[in-house]
Formats: structure tokens, C-alpha cells, sequence
């Protein structure tokens, strides 16, 4: 393969984000693919194709991104501390069939995003991909508006997730002991701050072991899951499936 330029020749913006990087970023002495340590054949192909230059390194698996994933998404423990208002705002039967509708549409939109994700899967996401596709009067404003409001988000996910953490952490405290003394708002401040600090150090410190540490808690999660599933499929009364599939109520008002 012959040796000069590259630059990102197949999305349609491709002289407003086209940076024009050295094939040799790609190929080596030898006439093979390289790419960053870490990196898969995929990923030098990827970066190849759109004629960027891979600045970050590789550390996630598969199976350690859907750990992330589906921790970060809290999926079966957010569902049992969500499930009170949806059975007091539509009974058995409305959060079964709601949830069905919401699993249809979230498939759309992970469809939408997946193929999105494959034809430019870069660090930047959400606001790479609006930079790509939106018109181009609009592209620059509207990722900037994009991109703060993902950095808000993660922003505000980190105080929220240690705080329904030390809710949970309390709970388990008044549990134990019905009469703790844990209910002041200085006690949930300081939990607070112990699992951001505790969390930033990770993170600062213990990266490259992020990874692993995902993996591991995939599979408590996991564990986790079942644990409560067959506790409450064996222990809890049953009901006639008429009467959970079909009971509607509104108790919300």
C-alpha cells in the first residue's frame, strides 16, 4: 500500500472535519496494520477509514463494557426501587405492559445509536455523531449543545449515584438496627463525599485496573440478580396470571 496522506473522504462533512494525518500512523515498516497498545485490528481499520489518528488507548473489553454498562445503568436495582411508583400509578399489569412499550422503543433507539457507532465510533459520541449528521448550518451549534449537555450529565450522575448510594447504605444501617441515629443530613452529606472521594481516587489512581474491577462487579451484579430472583419467585405469594397481567389502578390520582 502506497505511503502519503489520508483524510476522511466518507461522511458527507468531510473538508469541515477532515484532519489529514500520515499513513504511517497505520502501517508499519513491514506493510502491516498498527494502531495504539491495546488496540484491535477493528479499531486501525476504523481509524483508518475516517483518517484519524487514535489518541487513546484501549482498555475494555466486551465483557467489561457491558459490566460497565449495565452497572452504570443500574438495570434490575433501579427497576426494584423504581417498581413502588409505577404499582401505585398503574398497578401489575400497567408496569408489565409499559415496560414491554419501553423495551420496543429503547431497542429503536440503540439500533439508531449502534448504527451510528459503527460508521463513526469514536470517543466522542453523541456529539461527534450530531457534528456528522445534522445539517450543516446547524452541525456546530447543535453538538456544542450536545456535548455540554453530555459532560452535564455525567457531572450530575456521579453526586446522584453516591447519594441513592447512602440512602441504601443507611437503609441497611436502620435495618440492623431500627433505632440508629442515621437520619440527619450531614451524616447522608458526609457519605456522600467518602464515595466521591473514594470514586475519584479510582479513577485517578487505579485507571488500568478499572477494567477489572467492572468485571468483577458484573458478576456480583449478576449473582446479585438471581439471588433476589429466586428469593422472591420461591418465597413471595403467588398470584392467578389474570390477575397480574390484567390488574390496572390509579393510585397516583
Amino acid at each position: 500500500m502506497e505511503r502519503g496522506k489520508i483524510g476522511l473522504t466518507d461522511t458527507k462533512h468531510a473538508n469541515v472535519n477532515t484532519r489529514p494525518v500520515d499513513s504511517s500512523d497505520f502501517i508499519s515498516e513491514n506493510g502491516h496494520l498498527q494502531g495504539q497498545k491495546g488496540s484491535t485490528r477493528g479499531d486501525v481499520l476504523d481509524m483508518f477509514r475516517m483518517g484519524k489518528k487514535q489518541e487513546l488507548q484501549r482498555s475494555y473489553g466486551f465483557l467489561s463494557i457491558v459490566g460497565f454498562i449495565m452497572i452504570l445503568q443500574s438495570s434490575w436495582e433501579s427497576t426494584l426501587l423504581a417498581a413502588y411508583y409505577g404499582l401505585t400509578n398503574g398497578g401489575t399489569g400497567g408496569v408489565i405492559w409499559v415496560t414491554v412499550g419501553v423495551i420496543l422503543g429503547a431497542l429503536c433507539m440503540i439500533a439508531s445509536i449502534g448504527e451510528m457507532a459503527s460508521m463513526a465510533p469514536t470517543a466522542g459520541g453523541q456529539y461527534h455523531w450530531v457534528s456528522e449528521f445534522a445539517p450543516k448550518s446547524v452541525e456546530k451549534p447543535l453538538s456544542y449543545i450536545v456535548g455540554w449537555l453530555a459532560l452535564l450529565g455525567w457531572v450530575t450522575g456521579c453526586p446522584s449515584a453516591a447519594q441513592l448510594t447512602s440512602t441504601l447504605v443507611q437503609g441497611l444501617i436502620l435495618l440492623k438496627d431500627e433505632n440508629a441515629n442515621v437520619g440527619q443530613l450531614w451524616q447522608t452529606t458526609l457519605c456522600i463525599m467518602v464515595f466521591l472521594i473514594v470514586a475519584v481516587a479510582f479513577n485517578l489512581f487505579l485507571a488500568k485496573r478499572l477494567p477489572l474491577a467492572e468485571g468483577i462487579f458484573h458478576v456480583v451484579h449478576m449473582v446479585g440478580y438471581f439471588a433476589f430472583l429466586i428469593i422472591l419467585w420461591t418465597m413471595s405469594d403467588h398470584a392467578p396470571a389474570s390477575q397480574v397481567f390484567g390488574t390496572f389502578n390509579d393510585g397516583g390520582g
